[in-house]
């Protein structure tokens, strides 16, 4: 039986399941349905940041914690829209808001201030994507030079990063706490995985794609240096990792009766999450792992949960996971699309503990 502990539920897992791993479930949010709402990332303490549209009000940046949600106070209070891109540790999010020349980065702090991130020379708009440790944020601005990837230390200050040789925009997307940058730059159009190394100078370096594939694009950076994203042509696309140091790109696989896949996070340990799609099947929650290859998130959860996990978001270092599904009593007729169902926020450990 489900054990309630206010407000929200822990099941205790199934010690048998698939390769030897189980785990533990809690609703730590929900989203209404037809309402616009992007989870982004986590926090090493399970910490959930990302946008939701609530009504008539343009959509706003909220985090999910055991608090449950809550508002992120923005440098400009009167914004009739406002997107949260990343969280750190300390719980620094990152994100965008209007303005009245344009959407600008801001950085919102733990003791409930907030700023705006500077804007390179010429510039009038700015997006800040992702935040480490140090308190160092990664984006890209824009204006009559157009589209750069940045960097802001931690006091706000901005630095303009090489773009490849012959691209056309480039933008940085993730952060890890040695000062590694891993994002795109454009060619005709088409995203190409890039790294910018912070013991090389900040120069940039191609990551490459799949074999016969047009586009490539990174979604997280380990503090090793392993990034993972996502590599693929006009009809399918498959999760990828490029290990630190190597010349090589992976294919993660897909899971059995889907065509495609996206990797979304990566932990110390090399442990990938992300999500499988495609078919005529509806997009499930994937763990890779160097051991077990890819494995639904879903067989790993307790006999008869209940519950669907559509896509795992982030990893942390202890192994917890936070992912985005669904009550399948809510989803009776089967829907593929997330905006026709209710979808709930949650938070997995493989510890087989409960939490109070």
């Amino acid at each position: 039986m489900p054990l309630f502990l206010a407000g929200v539920f822990w099941i205790p897992a199934n010690p048998a399941q698939a390769a030897g791993t189980s785990y533990t479930i809690k609703q730590i949010g929900e989203l209404p349905v037809g309402t616009t709402h992007i989870v982004r990332a986590a926090n090493d303490s399970g910490d959930i940041v990302g946008t939701i549209k609530r009504g008539k009000k343009g959509p706003k940046g909220a985090i999910w914690g055991d608090g449950g949600e809550r508002s992120i106070v923005q440098p400009r209070p009167n914004s009739d829209y406002s997107v949260a891109l990343g969280i750190n540790d300390d719980s620094q999010v990152v994100g965008s808001t209007n303005t009245e020349t344009g959407m600008r980065a801001f950085r919102s702090l733990g003791d409930g201030s907030s700023a705006f991130l500077e804007l390179p020379p010429g510039d009038n708009s700015s997006a800040a994507i992702a935040v480490n440790s140090l308190g160092q944020v990664v984006g890209w601005s824009s204006g009559a030079g157009g589209v750069r990837a940045v960097t802001w230390d931690s006091t706000g200050k901005v630095e303009v990063l090489a773009k490849l040789q012959g691209s056309s925009a480039c933008r940085a997307l993730v952060i890890n706490n040695a000062g590694d940058i891993a994002g795109t730059c454009d060619f005709n159009s088409r995203y190409r995985a890039v790294l910018w190394k912070s013991t090389a100078g900040k120069s940039v370096i191609d990551l490459g794609m799949l074999p016969g594939d047009v586009w490539s694009v990174p979604s997280d950076i380990n503090n090793k240096g392993d990034v993972v994203g996502t590599s693929g042509d006009a009809e399918r696309h498959r999760a990828v990792l490029w290990p630190k140091g190597a010349k090589t790109i992976k294919s993660l696989g897909v899971l059995t009766g889907r065509v495609s896949s996206k990797a979304l996070g990566i932990n110390a340990k090399g442990d990938v999450v992300g999500y499988s799609e495609g078919g005529n099947s509806r997009d499930h929650a994937f763990i890779w792992t160097s051991k077990d290859g890819m494995m639904d998130l879903n067989d790993l959860l307790p006999a008869n949960s209940g519950f669907v996990l559509v896509h795992a978001i982030a990893i942390n270092s202890k192994g917890a996971i936070s992912a985005v599904g669904y009550d399948e009593s809510m989803n009776p007729e089967g829907h593929l699309h997330d905006e026709q169902i209710p979808l709930r926020i949650f938070r997995l450990k493989n510890d087989n503990t409960i939490v109070k």
